[in-house]
């Protein structure tokens, strides 16, 4: 059958539609599971270089439907989030003029540009596609977690084991470290437990979120279990009152127990109040003082604009040395000699690198995230649209909770995991 002049850019359309949403499942279905056989940098890398490669064919699909006839995406510029993301990368640019050191700026903004493609390729996906890009992240997070777990048994480590390092340090599943798998485990087992409240798959999905709090709880990250804690509180509130109580009984209950019955929890418990008590602030923050001072004293010294994207770890140096003026104990820290890449605090790194404009952007994409729970009816009937409600706040708590001591947003894995499933609550709002 021949195909006619009026029907070709409809055809090229599809095939533009089908080819974003092969890239956007592959992305969320790979990146997680990507590694390379080399010690030096085993896991970081392929996923960034993954991110990087899934956005520059989302662009090269784009660009070569329209030059074979595809009509133009149709974009509502004024909705927010069109321009909130745009905004956001246009202040990144103004802060990258301002930097003290912009190459290594130029790189951080391609990261950023690289991540708001994907995102607005999901938006585009999920207003016209299903479970489907829910259930794709999910898949990847389960093998992870089943490997998780299976490390930290001690029943099989695929990459080896070092005598000289502690088991737990080594049990990274194929994440990063423990640290990023707890936040990478903690997106993931958030929205599989907001797929459970929405009724969605059944036995299949609370089976799913069980392996993944598992998982959560064997990585023994703690700022992803209390992240988790806020913002599964939070999900129940949205439900009703009653099930948010429930929720926050169950969960001291389980936090007692955990504490009781787990050596490391229990052994982490004690070290705090004994720190707290000894006013050892290093320990409290598990020794990283020193690069959250440093890390407000560049704020304070560029307010308004920071040090620039990623000029963090070339800062931190003189900043260190500060610190430790204000800060003498610091001097005796044994890791006095690492030259920290990230603060390991959000908050703390968007001050420094962004300065106030820059915190704001941050504050700004956080907030917005939240409110999509309360556009949304607390009986509406779509199931997805229901997923939007019960996810987007809890997301944007985890993400706000979990920046404390961690840096989210500065690790490919658990930045796109999270802005896939921002990209679906965006998406599906508006059914």
């Amino acid at each position: 059958m021949v195909m006619s002049r009026a029907e070709w850019p409809a055809r090229v359309e599809r095939w533009r539609e089908l080819a974003i949403l092969a890239l956007v499942l592959a992305g969320a279905v790979a990146l997680p599971l990507l590694f390379r056989r080399d010690p030096e940098d085993m896991f970081r890398l392929p996923k960034l270089i993954a991110l990087r490669g899934e956005a520059i064919l989302i662009v090269f699909v784009t660009l070569a439907s329209l030059l074979l006839g595809a009509p133009i995406p149709r974009i509502k510029w004024r909705e927010t989030w069109v321009l909130l993301p745009l905004i956001v990368l246009a202040i990144f640019l103004v802060i990258t003029l301002t930097s003290t050191n912009r190459a290594l700026s130029v790189s951080a903004i391609a990261s950023a540009a690289a991540t708001a493609i994907v995102f607005f390729a999901t938006v585009s996906t999920a207003r016209s596609r299903g479970w489907i890009l829910a259930a794709a992240p999910l898949a990847a997070a389960v093998v992870n977690a089943i490997l998780t777990i299976i490390e930290e048994l001690k029943l099989w480590m695929p990459f080896g084991e070092h005598s000289d390092i502690p088991h737990h340090v080594q049990c990274n599943a194929l994440i990063g470290n423990p640290n990023e798998l707890g936040g990478y485990l903690g997106i993931a087992a958030l929205a599989a437990m907001a797929i459970v409240v929405t009724r969605r798959w059944g036995a299949r999905s609370i089976a799913v979120a069980s392996i993944l709090v598992v998982a959560l709880l064997f990585s023994q990250t703690l700022t992803a279990i209390v992240a988790f804690a806020a913002a599964f509180f939070c999900m129940m509130a949205l439900s009703s009152r009653r099930n948010a109580l429930r929720a926050a009984v169950i969960g001291a209950a389980a936090a007692v127990l955990l504490i009781a019955l787990v050596t490391p929890f229990r052994v982490r418990a004690t070290k705090t109040v004994h720190w707290i008590v000894d006013g050892q602030y290093n320990a409290i923050a598990t020794e990283r003082f020193t690069p959250f001072v440093a890390a407000w004293t560049m704020f304070t010294e560029h307010p308004l604009t920071g040090v620039g994207p990623g000029a963090f770890a070339w800062q931190y140096f003189d900043h260190k040395l500060a610190a430790e003026r204000s800060f003498p104990a610091l001097r005796e820290t044994f890791n006095r000699g690492v030259n920290y890449g990230e603060v390991h605090n959000d908050h703390l790194q968007a001050l420094a690198e962004g300065g106030v404009i820059g915190y704001a952007a941050f504050l700004a994409l956080t907030a917005a995230l939240g409110w999509i729970s309360f556009t949304v009816p607390r009986d509406v009937a779509d199931q997805r649209l229901r997923l939007a409600r019960e996810l987007a706040l809890p997301l944007a708590i985890f993400c706000a909770a979990f920046s404390i001591a961690q840096f989210p947003m500065e690790t490919t894995v658990v930045r796109s995991l999270f802005v896939h499933f921002a990209a679906l609550c965006v998406g599906w709002r508006r059914l």
